[in-house]
């Protein structure tokens, strides 16, 4: 029995400017079996007053009404690349990622997922 599995990109690598957010592209789920991935902050060389925070949200309607899956905050230690995993259950339809909270510098942030579509 072939497995399908696809890489999935809901936010290439970008700089979370201080007091800004950043959103990725909305990924479709509705033909999956589900996800996992990694959320990725990283502190630059002086950290930020306020650490960044990373969340996931879920849609099930096209991405019209988005909802808070999850939430994680990184620390404040300069130079340190903060990853996360995290999982989403066949049930989600609609998926991304956002990124936002940090004050005093940038961030770098990403989040990265392997897609499941069959067994």
């Amino acid at each position: 029995m072939a497995v399908t599995k696809t890489a999935r990109t809901l936010q290439a690598p970008a700089t979370n400017a201080a007091g800004a957010s950043t959103t990725g592209s909305a990924i479709d789920l509705t033909t999956a079996l589900g996800l996992s991935g990694t959320l990725q902050i990283t502190n630059g060389s002086t950290a930020p007053t306020v650490a960044c925070t990373a969340y996931i949200d879920v849609s099930n309607d096209a991405g019209t009404t988005w909802r808070q899956w999850l939430a994680i905050t990184a620390g404040l230690t300069a130079s340190t690349a903060y990853t996360y995993p995290f999982s989403l259950p066949a049930e989600i339809l609609y998926a991304r990622a956002r990124f936002g909270g940090n004050t005093g510098q940038g961030v770098t942030v990403e989040c990265l997922g392997h897609e499941l579509t069959s067994v």
